[in-house]
This record gives structure tokens, C-alpha cells and sequence, in this order.
């Protein structure tokens, strides 16, 4: 099986990595040569500016699957997405999809019009409207790899994006710090998905990855045992005040268990413990 991957930032790195390391043939399309991909087995880099279709088309000819996994939430985001959908349709056998987005309970809490991640909503509308291909929306909710130093993950630093903030040891709480959301690692992420690009089963619209829901209160003593941090101080922002009490980073376990039910028995959602645990041991390690 050979997987196209756009995009090399924390996601795109990730699956790179993961599938890699579980033998499939990876394509990564990116907008100019990236050196870290020298020399890496079973991976092919393909320049392109996602402008045009036919290109895209020759580029994914003989890719079974493309995974997107840009992070520009501007209106450039869905041309490109827009511009992969279309090459998907055209080729011969690319006939699976995965949308980049990786947010939180979008099947049941639509984004807002006037919401920074209201394009991602445009992408899915196209994908509903289409039947030449299959795709998913991967529901994760807030990355578990922030409570990490930057050095010890692919993902660069959010600032207020994220809750809690390692530089400046401070943490937003959202509501009360009582309320349960959902939270995994990026790399365990792409673990569940390179099992899910080799399940037979006809795929559904949303698939939910996560196998853990904590409080913001928990993520806070979590971090002050095994990291021996200061005491985060409160903050709120009115965005991610609402986000957590309206639900939209819970993740219905229902769902997640019917798609956990899916997955390999031996694919683990790794706790908080055991990231910092990790990077305690290795200081160098990249969770």
C-alpha cells in the first residue's frame, strides 16, 4: 500500500514516521525539499504548490490514499484540500481520503461561521457531496503532546491555541477545572490511523480516536508530580471558556469505543504519566 501524506509539520511528520515504521510506502507532498526526509526508507518527497489538479493527478497516480495534514486554517487551506479532492477523484486508484482538521466532536458541534476553524466545515461539505471516494474526519480534541517541552515533540509552541502554556507555566481553564475533555498524543494518533488505512471495512464520515479524558485539574497535578513544575496559575479566554462546557472536546465514548473496537488490540493510547515518564527517561525523546 502506498499512502500520500500532505504537509510536514507535527501531524505529517508523525505519519510519516508511523507509517513507515509499519512497512507502507509513503509519498510525502510538500511545498519545497525538506532535508529530513533524506534518506528515509520507504519514503518519496514530491514537490508541489497544490494549485493544479492535473498535477496532483500525475503526483497521485499510483497512491492507494492521501492523508492531509496542513494547519493553515485560511481560506489557502480549503483551495488546497479543495484541489486534493478533486485529483482524488481523478485517479485511478487514490480512492481513500482523510481531511486535515484533527479537531475536536465536529460531527455533533458544527464550527461557528465566525470560528477561526470554520473552513475545515467548508472541506466536509464538498466530501458529503462527493461518492467517488471514501473519507473520514479524525476526531481528536486537545493534543496530549503539549504538556511536553517543545523539544520533546514535533508540534511547535501554540501560545493561547493551547491551555497550558510550559513556557510561561501558566494554564487557561475552560468553565471550571472539573470538566472532563478528551486528549491523546499525536504519534498514538497516527498509530490508530495507519491500522485504520489497513481495515477492510468500509470506513464512516467520522472516526473517533482518543482513549482518555481527564480535567484540566488533573493535567495540573499530573504535571506538578511527575514534573516537578510550579503551580500553573488560572487565566480564562472567552473561547476556550465555552469550548469545554458546551462539550465540543469531549468526544462521545460510545463512538469511541465502537472504533477503538476496530483497531488491533495491541495499538495503546498512552496516558500523561507515561509522556512525561518518557521524557524523563530520555530527554531526547520525541513522545
Amino acid at each position: 500500500m502506498r499512502v500520500a501524506v500532505v504537509g510536514t509539520g507535527g501531524f505529517g511528520k508523525h505519519f510519516i514516521d508511523e507509517l513507515a515504521a509499519a512497512s507502507l510506502e509513503v509519498v510525502v507532498l510538500t511545498r519545497s525539499h525538506k532535508t529530513f526526509l533524506d534518506g528515509k526508507t520507504g519514503v518519496i518527497e514530491r514537490v508541489t504548490d497544490y494549485s493544479s489538479v492535473p498535477q496532483l493527478v500525475d503526483l497521485l497516480v499510483d497512491c492507494d490514499t492521501l492523508i492531509s495534514a496542513t494547519l493553515d486554517v485560511t481560506v489557502v487551506n480549503v483551495d488546497a484540500n479543495l484541489t486534493l479532492i478533486e485529483a482524488c477523484k481523478q485517479t485511478p486508484k487514490c480512492k481513500r481520503f482523510i481531511p486535515s482538521g484533527y479537531g475536536g466532536n465536529v460531527e455533533d458541534f458544527r464550527e461557528d461561521p465566525d470560528s477561526v476553524l470554520r473552513h475545515d466545515a467548508i472541506v466536509r461539505d464538498v466530501l458529503e457531496e462527493q461518492n467517488e471516494f471514501e473519507w473520514t474526519v479524525v476526531c481528536v480534541r486537545w493534543l496530549l503532546d503539549y504538556i511536553v517541552p517543545s523539544a520533546n515533540r514535533y508540534h511547535v509552541d501554540s501560545g493561547p491555541l493551547y491551555p497550558l502554556e510550559l513556557n510561561t507555566k501558566t494554564m487557561t481553564i475552560p468553565g471550571t477545572d472539573n470538566e472532563v475533555f478528551s486528549t491523546t498524543s499525536v504519534r498514538d494518533v497516527a498509530k490508530a490511523v495507519t491500522q485504520l488505512l489497513k481495515s477492510p471495512n468500509k470506513w464512516r464520515p467520522y472516526t473517533w480516536v482518543t482513549d482518555l479524558k481527564v480535567s484540566f485539574e488533573s493535567i495540573d497535578e499530573i504535571q506538578g508530580t511527575l514534573a516537578k513544575k510550579e503551580s500553573f496559575s488560572s487565566t480564562t479566554t472567552v473561547d476556550l471558556k465555552l469550548f469545554v462546557p458546551m462539550g465540543r472536546m469531549t468526544l462521545d465514548q460510545a463512538k469511541v469505543q465502537r472504533d477503538r473496537d476496530e483497531f488491533p488490540p495491541n495499538i495503546h493510547f498512552r496516558t500523561p504519566e507515561e509522556l512525561l515518564e518518557a521524557v524523563k527517561k530520555d530527554p531526547k525523546v520525541v513522545v
